[in-house]
């Protein structure tokens, strides 16, 4: 089997590495990254050349992705499994099954993971998929891989996927950029709960901005709850006057 991989950044790059031994991995990446290519173990080849693989990840950023997906459209072949890996998933579900031909399969995944979170490997670690159009074979093999990859797999609707990491990934960001623009750091005299949020925001802001505004932007329901926490915010602090 071969399996093309769309954006070769952190993220790419840690694709890369975990789905190498289950096929030919095929990288392409908008500027030369061919050096760490080689490094992984994988080929860095044209656009043209990873849309002919069997199964095709769009890992590019989250406001790169529709366009990207319009790009490849062309290109990819006929029942080749397209999948992207946005960390959120109503949009990126649209844009698969607007853009895309017919007679491709489809499915939108989260891995609920990082290149710092599986340091120590993906045993115990989380991939939502929300499967569009996909047959029995191609999706069953995913979850096989995941399953010796030792990941849970969460299979839900995109909108369920959206709601839920509204609170538990965009609000967690949310918290750990304040917390770095508040200069939150280490001290000498701490407890347990100081050192969970010292990982909070160490954990968050080793992400590109970008990410964080692309899941605050591109979740449809990031601003209520975004609202609904600075409100609460707002009672405590009027409660300690």
């Amino acid at each position: 089997m071969t399996i093309g991989i769309i954006g070769f950044s952190r993220f790419g790059q840690l694709l890369a590495k975990i789905l190498k031994p289950y096929g030919q991995v095929l990288v392409w990446n908008r500027s030369d990254q061919s050096a760490k290519a080689r490094e992984l173990g994988v080929e860095f080849v044209d656009l043209k050349e990873v849309c002919q693989a069997d199964w095709i990840f769009v890992a590019v950023a989250i406001s790169a992705t529709e366009n990207m997906i319009k790009r490849i459209a062309p290109l990819v072949n006929k029942n080749s499994l397209v999948m992207d890996v946005c960390s959120v998933k109503v949009l990126p579900a649209k844009w698969l099954q607007a853009y895309l031909p017919q007679d491709v399969e489809i499915m939108a995944t989260h891995p609920m993971f990082g290149p710092d979170s599986a340091k120590q490997g993906t045993a115990g670690l989380q991939w939502v998929l929300c499967p569009l159009k996909i047959s029995s074979e191609n999706l069953n093999k995913f979850k096989e891989i995941l399953n010796n990859l030792k990941v849970e797999i969460i299979e839900v609707s995109p909108e369920e996927h959206d709601q839920e990491t509204a609170v538990c990934l965009a609000l967690v960001h949310f918290i750990g950029r304040g917390l770095e623009k508040f200069g939150f750091k280490d001290q000498k005299i701490k407890t347990l709960g100081f050192e969970r949020l010292l990982k909070v925001n160490e954990t968050v802001t080793n992400d590109s901005f970008q990410l964080f505004l692309d899941m605050q932007n591109y979740n449809p329901y990031t601003k209520k709850v975004r609202k609904n926490f600075i409100k609460a915010l707002k009672h405590v602090n009027r409660k300690i006057k």
